[in-house]
């Protein structure tokens, strides 16, 4: 990954019937045989923020810029849940450094980025997860998919079942990392499905959808006009919205009328503009007179 744009899909070309096939649980199976793993998974987790010192260095002078940052705001366990609970752009870049795939070949301890004709020591934690009859590029898709699902669990606890793993939950953790990675993604796109998985009220159904209504944020004058329509039918709004003069009113980015007549599109640009007329009524009530004492 170059600067701090945007990751390149790794799966792509592959299969579902193949992702499936190749879910296996996060530890080797003898590894279970000696007791609980419970605290493994947790030293798992905690591992998400334990990035070398020499890494810093390096990633520093290879990528120079600010995404080298999050080793010194993430050091380690001790400060996760109060980075995870900070801002989705700091959160992106973790989570873009956790799925770079050099990254994860160095933990696996395929390559040293310091040193890369040479192999770093190999981790404890990495001989308990790294699949002996696979190969690297199958490894480094384990542990991708892995450092996910606990980040993951990290801003929404609980949902998914990474441990056992139940294979539903896997399988959308690969379609998450293929959204996340999406050829062209913006940063912006990236930080509000970050965002998104803070809100618990957004399903992960939801979040995963390729066709959703854009965030938007209106100016009080925006929302005076979505107030002073509320009272249309979403037909006539939509007509309404693309016909005003001198300008016309397009706040998700594209017609009204195009996005209501979409099928694909059309129920959640109803929600976007339900929501947008909810809070033009919670600023301004239902009464134009109301303006001046209620926008002040």
């Amino acid at each position: 990954m170059s600067g701090h744009g945007t990751l390149t899909c790794a799966f792509a070309a592959i299969g579902r019937l193949a992702l499936v096939m190749g879910i296996r649980k996060l530890f080797l199976p003898h590894v279970g045989m000696r007791g609980t793993v419970k605290r493994l998974f947790e030293e798992f987790q905690n591992s998400l923020w334990d990035v070398r010192e020499n890494c810093q260095d390096v990633l520093r002078e290879r990528r120079a810029s600010e995404h080298s940052q999050l080793h010194e705001l993430a050091p380690g366990a001790r400060k996760r849940r109060e980075f995870l609970t900070g801002k989705p752009e700091l959160q992106r870049e973790v989570l873009c450094e956790l799925l770079w795939e050099e990254s994860c070949a160095e933990w696996l301890g395929f390559n040293d980025l310091a040193r890369p004709d040479t192999k770093p020591p190999l981790r404890r934690l990495a001989s308990l997860v790294r699949e002996p009859d696979w190969t690297d590029t199958d490894n480094i898709r384990k542990l991708r998919m892995y450092r996910a699902a606990a980040f993951i669990d990290c801003l929404r606890p609980n949902v998914l079942d990474w441990e056992t793993p139940r294979i539903p939950d896997m399988e959308w953790v690969l379609e998450f990392i293929e959204l996340f990675t999406r050829p062209g993604i913006s940063v912006e796109d990236q930080t509000n499905l970050i965002d998104d998985l803070s809100r618990p009220l957004i399903s992960l159904e939801k979040i995963v959808q390729t066709e959703r209504a854009p965030r938007t944020q209106l100016s009080l004058d925006d929302l005076r006009y979505v107030r002073d329509t509320a009272e249309l039918s979403h037909e006539a709004r939509a007509v309404a919205w693309d016909s005003r003069t001198p300008k016309p009113f397009q706040p998700f980015g594209r017609s009204n009328v195009e996005m209501y007549r979409d099928k694909n599109l059309a129920q959640n640009w109803r929600v976007a503009v339900n929501n947008q007329i909810k809070n033009a009524k919670k600023l301004f009530g239902s009464d134009p007179s109301q303006d001046e004492g209620e926008a002040n």
